[in-house]
């Protein structure tokens, strides 16, 4: 019976044994997907096999790891900083120059026969002290405004570049603004609020040089939905007055002022209001109708003769009585940057006038296609109406600012 007994305890620590081996074998830890986080990099990184990397590949081989999302990968005990570089012209000798060090080292440590092999825009790694990132070509940092992403709002790209170039950015190939100042790159987009949740394709395109994309992470909101019914005036506006005044309106919103106008965060536009009577992105169904539009802005009841504040500093480019906004006054912001005032009863600025944040350019009223005292406030980035209380929340006029190496403080 002893030796039963102690059969049964040594194959169960055996089994105890084996068990740990196992959990050993398996261990896995996760990471969270940032822009430069390529498969060549995390390999790298974290010392992977490409059969480690298989399951999360084998619908798209080219495709990059999403922006945002959480991957897990085997802990290979095994996490390495550095700096990932590509040249196209064979300059391993000269990367080895510029940073001090050995070329033989170089090549050893990216598995090269000699330092000599043109290298074609293949990785190169390096010593450094963060992990690296696999980034466009001329870029050595890369930051996104939000990760992941939500449909309706600005979503903005900032870098530090190694020469003066402006790159194409797209995003599910609709061109963002871009711009450069030599030192730094910033970039501004959007995505309409219908555009629901997704993992649409980032593409950069540096100057003379391979093209970069990495997909990122988009999740949608959730929308107010609400019915509208039309009297008196309103009712008397057609689809095709709308759509005239917005096609003059988008003329304006689709260019981008090269420079930026303010130079502290932005402000609603009201400093009181009763009540925000309809949020940005509501699905709206017009007298019974089926509910295929959408609020481009917010509205804000408030009393009639309130006054109406520019939000931020810019140059004002519509100053008139619209037919569907009513009172209307639209300022550049610059960068592609617009806000515009709706509804007013009185004007008090110009076309051409430049504006500081905190003046007042107006007065609350209902006029054009409104139903009641209120202030429609809307905001638009690369052309698309985004939200504007978002904007003001997350503080993007400011983070935007800072990656273009401008100054942006204060409330």
């Amino acid at each position: 019976m002893h030796q039963i007994t102690t059969l049964l305890i040594f194959l169960l620590m055996g089994m105890v044994g084996t068990g740990r081996l196992a959990a050993q074998e398996t261990a896995v830890f996760t990471h969270m997907v940032l822009p430069g986080d390529t498969w060549e990099a995390l390999a790298w990184r974290y010392g992977l096999a490409e059969s480690d990397l298989v399951v999360y590949r084998t619908i798209n081989q080219q495709r990059q790891p999403v922006i945002g999302a959480v991957l897990l990968l085997p802990d290979r005990g095994i996490s390495r900083n550095g700096t990932l570089l590509r040249h196209g012209d064979g300059g391993l000798l000269a990367t080895a120059v510029a940073h001090n060090l050995s070329p033989w080292g170089i090549a050893r440590q990216n598995g090269l026969p000699h330092p000599y092999l043109p290298l074609a825009y293949q990785p190169l790694f390096l010593p450094g002290d963060s992990p690296p990132r696999d980034l466009p070509i001329g870029f050595t940092t890369l930051e996104l405004s939000a990760i992941p992403a939500r449909p309706g709002q600005a979503v903005a790209l900032r870098g530090e570049i190694t020469s003066p170039f402006t790159a194409t950015v797209k995003l599910n190939g609709q061109l963002f603004d871009s711009f450069s100042n030599g030192r730094y790159h910033v970039s501004l987009g959007a995505t309409y609020n219908f555009f629901g949740s997704g993992q649409p394709e980032l593409a950069i395109q540096p100057p003379d040089a391979p093209g970069w994309s990495q997909p990122w992470e988009f999740v949608d909101d959730q929308w107010d939905y609400e019915q509208i019914t039309l009297t008196g005036g309103a009712a008397q506006i057609t689809q095709a007055q709308i759509e005239a005044e917005r096609e003059r309106l988008f003329l304006i919103w689709r260019s981008a002022t090269p420079q930026i106008f303010w130079q502290t965060p932005f402000r609603v536009p009201l400093e009181s209001y009763l009540f925000i009577s309809s949020n940005y992105g509501a699905r709206r169904s017009y007298n019974g109708g089926p509910y295929n539009r959408s609020h481009e802005g917010v509205d804000y009841a408030a009393y009639g003769g309130t006054p109406v504040l520019a939000s931020a500093d810019g140059r004002v480019v519509i100053a008139e009585m619209l037919t569907v906004r009513g009172g209307a006054v639209i300022i550049d912001h610059g960068l592609g940057v617009y806000t515009g005032v709706y509804h007013m009863r009185d004007i008090f600025v110009s076309v051409g006038d430049a504006v500081a944040k905190g003046q007042i350019v107006g007065e609350v009223g209902s006029t054009g296609f409104s139903t009641g005292n209120h202030l429609h406030w809307d905001l638009l980035v690369n052309g698309t109406w985004v939200n504007g209380e978002a904007w003001t929340e997350q503080n993007l006029a400011c983070w935007v600012a800072a990656g273009y190496g401008r100054p942006c403080a204060g409330k």
